[in-house]
């Protein structure tokens, strides 16, 4: 990357760090409304995955958590949106603040029963992308994040199984 390219992305940056609401208020543009709640349920997903990084007892469920955390950010890019801008809606954010108060295998159970709901409500979300979302990049990420969701619910349910 060149010192301009370089530049442009700290220029970025800024802005939509002095702007707040700014990358929200693009991704809620009219043609899009199919998107946010997808991108917020990846905010979700990565919100609880950054605790359970850090604060997991359960190997499998520390691993899982750094796994979703990266899947997130590429589905939030294939949407267009950088991770974290879509925000959390009020019920995810308390549920955020119940897991940070949680410790030990309440916690890893807690952050499980979490991404099962999450994931579910995202397979959802994301077969209707990909059947009628206007965004053929973002289709395309529906597409293949389906078979990708499916996968992580069983690995979510395997794993609940091992620390129940």
């Amino acid at each position: 990357m060149n010192r301009r390219q370089l530049a442009g992305s700290f220029l970025g940056a800024a802005v939509f760090s002095a702007v707040p609401g700014l990358a929200l208020a693009q991704a809620r543009a009219p043609s899009d409304r199919m998107k946010m709640p997808i991108l917020m349920g990846g905010d979700f997903s990565t919100a609880t995955s950054r605790l359970a990084a850090r604060m997991a007892q359960s190997p499998a469920v520390r691993e899982f958590a750094k796994l979703e955390i990266t899947e997130q950010a590429a589905v939030a890019q294939a949407f267009g949106a950088r991770p974290g801008a879509a925000g959390l809606r009020p019920d995810q954010a308390a549920i955020v603040a119940g897991l940070d108060a949680a410790r030990g295998a309440r916690f890893d159970m807690m952050y499980v029963e979490g991404q099962i709901a999450g994931h579910r409500e995202l397979l959802a979300l994301h077969r209707r992308y990909a059947r009628s979302g206007s965004d053929p990049m973002a289709r395309g990420a529906s597409l293949v994040g389906v078979t990708g969701i499916e996968t992580h619910l069983f690995l979510l349910e395997n794993i609940k199984r091992q620390i129940a």
